[in-house]
């Protein structure tokens, strides 16, 4: 049912797919471009709770070996290409401001859940509606701010001469 009711509210992800189209976005296919849709829909409906998206997070950190079972289940590329993806648009239209603020990759959803991967070491995942203007859970960025500000965590933190108050784990 989720997944009707995703495609049912689909207006703007309808038009933005078929002005794509219309630009030559997308790879020849005999695919049709509802067919994607709604595979993308139904990727959208997939049910997970914190501790499978902890896990998930952790496999992104771990370079796609997951931490519970020592099983390489994502190849290095596309791990670094998903890491990226979320570092550059993960926080949807606030991900600019959260790579320059807190320097992670990170993916919020409109449930309120949002997971951080802090690369070689861990993926934290958080659960905490309400959402800000941005459809980002309002807790959860701020307990990443805050996170930054005691750990040497941000993407930057490492460089020579860096704030040395800063806990390093």
């Amino acid at each position: 049912m989720k997944f009707l009711s995703e495609r049912d509210t689909a207006d703007r992800n309808f038009a933005l797919a078929y002005f794509m189209k219309e630009c030559k976005c997308f790879p020849e296919s005999k695919q049709s471009l509802k067919d994607t849709l709604d595979f993308y829909f139904q990727l959208c409906s997939l049910e997970a709770n914190c501790e499978s998206l902890a896990v998930m997070a952790a496999t992104l950190a771990n370079g796609g070996v997951c931490p519970l079972t020592g099983v390489k289940c994502l190849a290095n590329r596309p791990c670094r290409d998903v890491l990226s993806l979320m570092y550059s648009c993960g926080m949807y239209d606030y991900s600019g401001q959260f790579a320059f603020h807190v320097g992670l990759p990170a993916k919020s959803g409109v449930s309120g859940a949002m997971i951080v991967v802090i690369p070689n070491l861990m993926g934290i995942c958080m659960w905490s509606p309400p959402l800000d203007k941005m459809g980002n859970s309002v807790r959860g960025v701020e307990f990443c701010k805050e996170m930054i500000n005691k750990f040497k965590f941000h993407n930057y933190d490492t460089l020579l001469h860096a704030e040395a108050e800063k806990f390093d784990p």
